[in-house]
């Protein structure tokens, strides 16, 4: 395996990662649209990890709309990577 196809690889990678993160997003807003309105009186009470750690407060935000910043660290570490093969 030479650089260019390890290059390519993760070109696949990042252009299927931001496919899923849009088919993600959207399915969440079609689920969205379905359900109704409820009024909840603690919602804070039995939230699980992964909820408190992207944001307790929004409900609307998942794993799935963090996907602008692991691209970026993604392409960081791919001129980091390129870059450090450099002949």
């Amino acid at each position: 395996m030479d650089g260019y196809t390890i290059l390519g690889g993760f070109l696949i990678f990042f252009l299927l990662f931001i496919y899923l993160t849009w088919f993600g997003f959207s399915i969440k807003v079609e689920s969205e649209k379905e359900k109704t309105t409820e009024i909840k009186i603690n919602p804070y009470d039995n939230l699980p990890f992964s909820r408190r750690l992207i944001d307790k407060k929004n409900p609307k935000v998942g794993i799935f709309d963090l996907g602008n910043h692991i691209l970026i660290i993604g392409i960081i570490l791919l001129v980091v990577f390129v870059s450090l093969n450099v002949d």
